[in-house]
């Protein structure tokens, strides 16, 4: 799926362009931008299919993503995703170090009683460098200029087949 965010000078756009031709368009906030590339950073090296990005590129909307309905009865990995970008957003402002990541994450997904992950420090370090180069791409835009992604995890291989599974 392709991803543009275009920068405005108070809100941002975000357009998704599916495999099958469709797209989706949502207005963003003015720091949403950066909670939608921690999502893709998350989502795309962690494999998550069923996160924001993947639900998107099997044709959910934003809107209904949104729903009180839809967040309820959300698979577990949805809420994965969203509890590790939310980490990697903490990580990247100094709330914790990269060996604290995946204990932030899991200790909220046991709260949800949703199956923990396994990321290694060196994964956690690799998203954050991806994910503050991608943070340094958006600064670097001027309103009116779009930011480009590519998102795989909508037809990838699950090449981590054990993301989700209980901790002993």
């Amino acid at each position: 799926m392709k991803i543009t965010i275009t920068k405005e000078e108070r809100r941002n756009q975000l357009t998704c362009w599916r495999q099958d031709g469709t797209c989706e368009t949502a207005d963003l906030g003015p720091s949403l931008p950066h909670h939608d590339l921690a999502h893709f950073v998350v989502e795309s090296r962690l494999n998550l299919q069923d996160g924001f990005f993947g639900r998107i590129a099997r044709g959910y909307s934003v809107a209904r993503l949104s729903e009180k309905e839809t967040i309820q009865n959300s698979p577990p990995e949805s809420l994965v995703a969203e509890v590790a970008a939310r980490a990697l957003q903490s990580l990247s402002s100094g709330a914790c170090r990269t060996d604290q990541l995946a204990e932030l994450v899991n200790s909220e997904l046991s709260r949800w009683r949703v199956p923990t992950i396994a990321i290694s420090p060196e994964e956690t370090g690799q998203m954050l460098a991806e994910f503050q180069g991608l943070i340094d791409r958006y600064a670097a835009l001027q309103p009116g200029e779009m930011m480009h992604l590519e998102f795989h995890g909508e037809s990838a291989a699950n090449t981590r087949p054990e993301v989700l599974r209980q901790r002993n």
